[in-house]
Parts: C-alpha cells; structure tokens; sequence
C-alpha cells in the first residue's frame, strides 16, 4: 500500500511541478510580445495509480489568429493611406498654393490691361501674374513629385522588412520541422510563438494567408495566391522596381532558385502599408498629379491660341505666352526593336487632353494604336486611336489621325535608331511633369495680343445703316490662312459691296472679284466669306444695319490699333469658358467639358473627398483591429488574475501530494517498526 501511495504521492508531485512551472512561465512572460498562453494537461495513469503522462500547449484559435492578421493588414493599409493622403490635403488646403488664385489675379490684371490696352505697364503686371502663376504650378508639381520620391523610399524599407520576415518564417518553419511530430517530442512553443509574431509583422505590410504543412510548416502566400513560404525551409522574395519607369517603383516576387525570374504583383490586392502606399499612388497621388499637369497645359494652350489670334502693341500678330516640354515615351522592358516615340502637345488642342496616361502599341508592319490609361494602368475601353503609317519619322496630329483626334497631342514614331517590332509599346506620361516644366516665353509686356488684327470701316457716302458687326478671327498662320507675318493681311484692304438683292461681292486690294455671297436666309448678314465658300481666310464677319444696293465697306489689318481691346476681351473671357475635357471617353451628348476655376475645384475636392474616405476606413479599421485583438487575447493572452489564482491551487495541489509521500513514508516506517 505504501508503495502505491509513494508512486502516486511522487507523481502529483511531479504534475503540480508541471502546472507551476507552466503558469510561472506564463506570468513571466506577461509582458512579452507575441507570446501565447500555455496550458499543461495529464492525462491519468494506468489502472488509476497517479497522474499519467502530461503535455503543454499554447491555447491558441486558429481562426482568432487569422481575423487578427487580416484586421492587422487592413489598419496598416488605412493608416498608411491615410497618412500620405493628409500631406497632399495639408498641399492643397493652403492657400498660398491655390492654382485658382493664380488663375484669377491673372485675369484680373488682365482687365486692367483691358482698361488701358495702350499702357505697357498694365501688360507687363499680366505677364508679372502669368510668372507667379506659373511658380505655383511648379511649386505644387515639385512638392507632389518629392512624395513620390518618399513613396519610393518607403517602398524599398518596407519591402526589406518584409522580406526579413518572410526569411524570419521560412527559418523557423525549418526549425520546427527539425523537431518531428512524434509522440515523445514536445512541440517547439517558444518556435511557434515566435513564428506567428514574425507572421503577425508581415500581415502589417501585406496581406497574407497561411496553410499548415503535415510537418507543421505554415505556409505563407499573398493575397492573390503567389507563393511566399513554401516547404522546406524555401521562399520567394518581393522587390521594388519600375518598368518601364524606373522612379516609379512597384513590388515584384523574385523566385528564390533564379533571381533573374520576376513576377508582377497585383498592386489592388497587396494590403497592408506597402499596398497602402501603393494604392495611394495610383489612386489619389497620381491622378492629382495629372490633372494638375492638365491644369497646366490646357490653361496654357488656350491663352497661346487665343493671344495668337490678336495683335500685340509692335502692331505684329501675337505668338506664344507659355512653352511646354517634349515628352519622352518610355519603352517597356518586353520590346523587342528599338524605335522610339515622342510627343507634345498640338497647338490649340489643349481642350481635348484628358487627365489620363497613354499607352502606344505598334504593330507590324505600319499601325500604331494609342489608348488612354485608367488609374490602374489599364486600357480604357473605347479609347484607342489606330493610324497608319506610311514613312518615318511618322508624325501624327488631328490633321491625320484616324478620326481626326489624338487627345490633343502630336505623336512622332522615330526608326533613326533602330527599327519598331511587332508589340511594341511604350507609355506616355505627358501631364506627370507638364506643371513643372511649363514657363513663359516671353517677358515683353507689348508682347500681349490685346488688339483685333482686323479692322472694318464703312463708306461714309453709303446710303444705308450697315455697319460691320462681330469680326472672328480663327486662323493667322500664314501657312492656313491669309494672314502673313509679322503682321499683314494678304489681298487687304478688302472691299466688301452690297449688290442688292440681299448679295454682296468681296474684292481683294487689286479690285479682283474673289467671291459673291447671298445671304443666309433671315436676313442675317453673318458669317459673309462661308456663305461666299471662302473658308480659308483664317476670319469671317457680318454686316449689321440695313444696306443700300451700292454700300461698300472695306476690311484690312488693324494697323496703329493700340488702344483696341477686342482680343484682350477674348483673353478674359477664359477663365469661365470651358477648355477642359473631364473624361477620356465620353457619348457624343456628354457634358464632357468645364472651365479651369470648375477643373481645379473638381481636383481639390477628389482630394479632399479621398482622404476623407480613408479617414473614415482607418477609423472603422482600427475598430475592427481593436476587437479582434481582445478577441484573440480572450482566448490567448495571459491573464494575471487567473495565472494568480492558479498558482495558489497548483501550490496547494503540491503540498497535498507533498503529504501522501510524506504519509506513506511514515506507514513504511510503521511497518518497518513491527517487522522488527
């Protein structure tokens, strides 16, 4: 007898040790980060006789586990997001940087150049507001081109970080797998604790889901089902790097047994803070980014069309205010020829650039497609433009593109180099870097095409009460038009006669009858050199008033008209005509333009609208991460009041075994004493 209670006294002993000893471990280790609660289970011994074997466990929820890293990927997605979304709000809340103040000390001085178009120094304050305009485009350009660089930077730590966690798994997915998973070996817990902490770091930078190995390896792979731990201790590595634009990097999978060996990554599906930041560039860095550069060019564009269709005060006609870059297109790293694309943007098509990248596709042997890019860097349905070429350098504009229509833009395909192969293509970035390259051609206030070109008088014997009316000038290149530089009207003065019957001829300088036009029906004298079928001229007119068969007018190029205005009016009126298109592809009935004040808006409230979003997601976010962490700590985390309360009955448990061996120690004695 007293040798059963000694075999049973010993073995409670040696459970309770256990059970202090585990819970001892687990208030210790209170404070330890990613460490898991243990438990310590007997089971009974063999026909009753003591405690039987015993085994410790981490308690531990698998699903628990994974809501915690996905809650996890998620916060580190928001909050990355948003923290890069509040600088670019923080750029564009400040005043100081508001493109629609540029815009509209502008015009303002513009019609106070209007006011006293003779006035050189009102001119030369349009031009002063022009340059200060100009520095606000560059200064929010350089600014969002400089968080694209930190972009970047953050993007290859965070890649290193994750790539030191995914070795992190792998090594000690080979540890634990060293230990087996027979009965007689004790599972590594400290291993296992410190695995799930190293994958609970990598869900903060990415998305990820596991799967258990029958040798007990977790296997690791992205969100989009790529592989990043595999068995046997194998893994696959992330880097960052751009194709074809090098400073604009993305994350890639580099197979571990050939590096040369490269895979895209879906930037959408990443998660956590590298897909954060990601996302954050497609969706709202790179769009600002855009229209900012569309800001630019079309507000540029449209000031150089219309300044070129007046007279500046030398009595020439205008030219140019603002100059744009040639932009480079960039080859992907799968083309096979070595041709080479450029372009920029076709004077007075401004209005038909979207805020949108481009992509153009060759293909053998002489067509080239052009299609915008969604914020994802995908081909936008109905977007493409297929031309023909027909020799090198080809150059395409509306003049000879497919449908007449290129996006506002003039592209040349270069052979000199190399010749194109079947395939190739290349992605145009035109607005990434208009705001900041854009500049002003001239620093001349007389330079400013405030005057018409084109003066009309009336014979001062005419018998009737006609008058010229609206004078449009459309075209003064000398190569479209009968305008010739600096500053001439071929064929002028014309001499416009009312025949009668509602009829007038136009005759040229040498009296040479060069069209007779009946008037459009109404009455209305409008638009006389159409109706004549003389479209060529680069201007039209009409008569107002009532004419008398024999009335002559005559029309001519403004000479002296300094203190003329007309096209300084036009000018003004810029700033609310809409020379912005919205969208890439639009039906024919959409409202697919608006003015520079309503695009600029539209580009502070996408920001403004953004970051609120991710604001309310990182909230809701961080709520979620919030239960699921006292979730898993319910079930995992150590409690110290009841480690505390254990550690009393354990020690109570001992000292009772304690006694049974201490009894039958004292019944051997007995019997020892009366066997003598």
């Amino acid at each position: 007898m007293s040798d059963n209670l000694l075999r049973i006294g010993t073995s409670g002993v040696l459970a309770s040790n256990g059970l202090l000893s585990t819970t001892s471990n687990n208030i210790a280790n209170l404070n330890t980060k990613g460490y898991i609660r243990q438990s310590t289970e007997y089971d009974s011994a063999i026909l009753g006789m003591g405690v039987g074997r015993g085994t410790t466990d981490r308690i531990v929820n698998e699903f628990t586990l994974r809501q915690l890293r996905r809650d996890t990927s998620n916060v580190g997605f928001t909050s990355q997001y948003l923290a890069e979304a509040t600088r670019v709000d923080t750029l564009f809340a400040n005043s100081a940087n508001s493109i629609s103040t540029g815009v509209t000390d502008l015009f303002k001085q513009l019609q106070a150049a209007n006011n006293d178009p003779a006035n050189n120094s009102s001119r030369q304050l349009v031009l002063g507001s022009g340059q200060t305009l100009i520095n606000k485009f560059n200064t929010l350009s350089n600014l969002v081109l400089e968080q694209r660089t930190y972009i970047n930077q953050q993007l290859d730590t965070y890649v290193n970080e994750a790539n030191s966690a995914v070795g992190t798994v792998a090594l000690l997915n080979k540890e634990i797998a060293s230990y087996g998973s027979g009965i007689n070996t004790p599972p590594p817990l400290d291993l296992l604790d410190k695995r799930d902490e190293a994958l609970r770091k990598l869900s903060e930078l990415m998305e990820i889901t596991t799967l258990d190995a029958n040798n007990g390896e977790k296997l690791v792979f992205l969100a989009t089902g790529q592989s990043l731990v595999l068995e046997q201790g194998k893994f696959n590595m992330l880097s960052a790097e751009g194709d074809p634009e090098i400073d604009r990097k993305v994350v890639k999978l580099q197979l571990d047994f050939n590096s040369n060996v490269r895979l895209d990554v879906d930037s959408n599906e990443l998660g956590g803070k590298i897909g954060g930041l990601l996302e954050f560039r497609s969706k709202m860095l790179e769009p600002t980014q855009n229209r900012l550069g569309q800001l630019a060019l079309a507000f540029g564009d449209s000031f150089n069309t219309q300044n070129k269709l007046g007279m500046d005060a030398n009595g020439q006609l205008g030219k140019d205010i603002f100059t744009f870059p040639t932009f480079g297109g960039m080859a992907l790293d799968l083309n096979t020829g070595a041709g080479q694309v450029t372009a920029k943007i076709e004077p007075g098509r401004g209005v038909d650039i979207p805020p949108n990248d481009f992509i153009v596709t060759f293909t053998a042997p002489d067509q080239f497609t052009m299609e915008a890019l969604d914020d994802n860097g995908k081909a936008i349905a109905g977007s493409a433009v297929t031309s023909t070429i027909t020799g090198y350098p080809a150059t395409f504009n509306t003049g000879n593109a497919t449908g007449g229509f290129l996006y506002g833009f003039e592209v040349t395909l270069d052979n000199s180099v190399g010749a194109f192969a079947d395939g190739d293509q290349f992605i145009l970035k035109p607005l990434t870097s208009a705001a900041q390259n854009i500049q002003l051609a001239t620093t001349r206030g007389e330079d400013l095409a405030l005057a018409g070109p084109l003066r009309g008088d009336f014979n001062i014997n005419n018998l009737g009460n006609g008058k010229f009316g609206d004078i449009k000038v459309t075209d003064t290149d000398p190569a479209t038009s009968e305008f010739s530089a600096p500053g001439t009207l071929d064929g002028a003065p014309f001499e416009i006669r009312f025949i009668g019957g509602d009829q007038f001829e136009i005759r040229d300088s040498a009296n040479t009858l060069v069209g007779t036009t009946a008037v459009m029906a109404g009455g209305q004298y409008n638009n006389i050199l159409a109706s004549a079928g003389l479209n060529n001229y680069g201007f039209d007119f009409s008569i107002t008033g009532v004419p008398k068969a024999g009335d002559t007018f005559t029309l001519g190029y403004n000479d002296g008209g300094f203190k003329d205005n007309r096209n300084g009016l036009k000018l003004g009126q810029l700033q609310t005509t809409d020379t912005m298109r919205k969208t890439a592809v639009a039906s024919a009935t959409a409202d697919n333009k608006y003015s520079f004040n309503e695009a600029y808006g539209a580009m502070v409230g996408f920001v403004g609208e953004k970051t609120s979003q991710i604001r309310v997601a990182a909230q809701s976010s961080s709520s979620l991460l919030e239960q699921s962490t006292a979730w898993h700590e319910s079930v995992s985390g150590v409690n110290l009041d009841e480690e505390a309360a254990n550690l009393i009955r354990f020690q109570q448990s001992y000292a009772a075994a304690a006694k049974i061996i201490s009894t039958s120690q004292s019944i051997f004695d007995t019997l020892l004493a009366a066997a003598r």
